[in-house]
């Protein structure tokens, strides 16, 4: 189950950040007078009367008195406008401050060992969600015959040294994975170079990486590979991470950690 917290804080620095602007456009106001602008129709047409009731004034606006009916119009929608976003922007904070979706994961984790073998939670812990997915995804899938040379931090061997560096920033950012599971796409089985969890929205992700896609060769095989993914639903950015190196211009480890960053965590 997500954690909408960090989200709902996100909305709250939103409404902050409007707020300010808010009180900006008000202050611009400030000399207008305190009058307000009364709208009427009449025979489908808009009229304006500027409406003073401290004064006792009500004055027929014609088109000549556009930008003035403009300036108290805009201003009218500033005051309930601001009116608006701190009264929400009060709500929220409230909410924030007593929501904590761990609460309902803290009634199972609390438990001890006697009662936990028991129970089974109406939501699964991370924990539980991980162990099980890690089953339903083996990795080491490829029966391909050439071995792999570089020892990832967790400990499997991968074929490169590209390889290595994502597993190795997947593992960084405690993000699950397993290393060349087995995937049937439409009537073809392939090996990714990843498959992924997403742990906040327990969505299944698959990462390849295009190594050598200055070889022409190479590029056209693996190109037709990511088409075949979006045909078969796997679209980029969404169910598929894809990184590309060439002879000229290896992996970019900052640009691995950002796509982690924004798709996985």
């Amino acid at each position: 189950m997500e954690n909408y917290k960090n989200k709902l804080e996100e909305q709250l620095q939103q409404l902050n950040s409007l707020i300010k602007r808010s009180n900006k456009n008000i202050a611009k106001y400030k000399d207008l007078g305190q009058g307000s602008i009364h709208v009427s129709r009449c025979r489908g047409n808009s009229q304006y009367y500027y409406i003073d009731k401290t004064l006792g004034i009500r004055k027929y606006m014609g088109a000549d008195k556009e930008k003035e009916i403009k300036k108290y119009i805009q201003r009218d929608y500033e005051f309930v406008l601001n009116k608006k976003l701190k009264e929400l922007h009060k709500r929220l904070q409230k909410f924030i401050s007593l929501y904590d979706i761990k609460e309902i994961f803290d009634v199972y984790d609390s438990l001890i060992d006697g009662r936990k073998e028991y129970v089974t939670p109406l939501i699964e812990p991370n924990e539980m969600f991980i162990e099980k997915w890690l089953e339903q995804h083996p990795g080491q899938q490829n029966s391909f015959p050439e071995e792999g040379i570089y020892q990832t931090n967790r400990g499997e061997m991968v074929r490169s040294k590209s390889e290595k560096i994502i597993a190795d920033a997947l593992a960084k950012y405690n993000v699950p994975y397993q290393y060349e599971p087995l995937l049937e796409l439409g009537y073809n089985t392939i090996y990714p170079d990843f498959v992924i969890l997403n742990v906040r929205t327990h969505k299944t992700i698959y990462w390849e990486h295009l190594g050598i896609v200055s070889d022409i060769e190479y590029a056209t095989k693996n190109f037709k590979k990511i088409q075949d993914y979006e045909k078969n639903g796997y679209i980029q950015g969404r169910d598929l991470i894809t990184t590309m190196e060439s002879s000229d211009a290896p992996i970019d480890v900052r640009l691995v950690e950002e796509k982690i960053k924004e798709f996985l965590l």
